[in-house]
């Protein structure tokens, strides 16, 4: 029981540790965006930070998107 109750506060810990890390770094984020000079990898950096920062875009169709906005009986198909 506290070898469990030990690995929990553990991993608390660290996940912590790990959240302080990425907040100081997002803070230096403009400085460090400033500093990549070529254009190129300054797209890199940013085509490889999006998926963190951009919620993902899910395709539906256009039958499955008229019923989630309740529009399916307005326009038969």
């Amino acid at each position: 029981m506290t070898k469990q109750k030990h690995s929990e506060y553990m991993s608390g810990d660290i996940r912590h540790l790990i959240n302080d890390a990425i907040q100081n770094e997002l803070v230096n984020l403009p400085v460090t965006l400033a500093e990549i000079k070529d254009p190129v990898q300054r797209l890199n950096f940013l085509t490889k930070l999006m998926p963190f920062v951009c919620a993902p875009i899910k395709q539906v169709g256009v039958v499955t998107a008229r019923k989630e906005v309740g529009e399916d009986s307005i326009f038969s198909i």
